[in-house]
């Protein structure tokens, strides 16, 4: 079973995502990523990092990217 909170926490506490806003709906092994981030990198980032919890099939990558002038 995919653990919700224990990829929240891994993507907070990477550094480079630590001040982005990313929501994470689970749905049997299926995780979708919503929220924002500040550039295309973290955005990439965040998904590779959804794609190596263990059990899932499909990541919908939904991030939105705010940036930052």
């Amino acid at each position: 079973m995919i653990e919700k909170s224990e990829l929240e926490g891994v993507l907070k506490g990477t550094l480079s995502l630590s001040d982005c806003n990313i929501t994470v709906k689970v749905s049997k092994a299926k995780i979708t990523l919503s929220g924002r981030v500040h550039s295309a990198e973290q955005k990439g980032e965040a998904e590779r990092i959804a794609w190596k919890v263990l059990g899932v099939w499909t990541v919908g990558n939904e991030l939105e990217i705010d940036h930052i002038s």
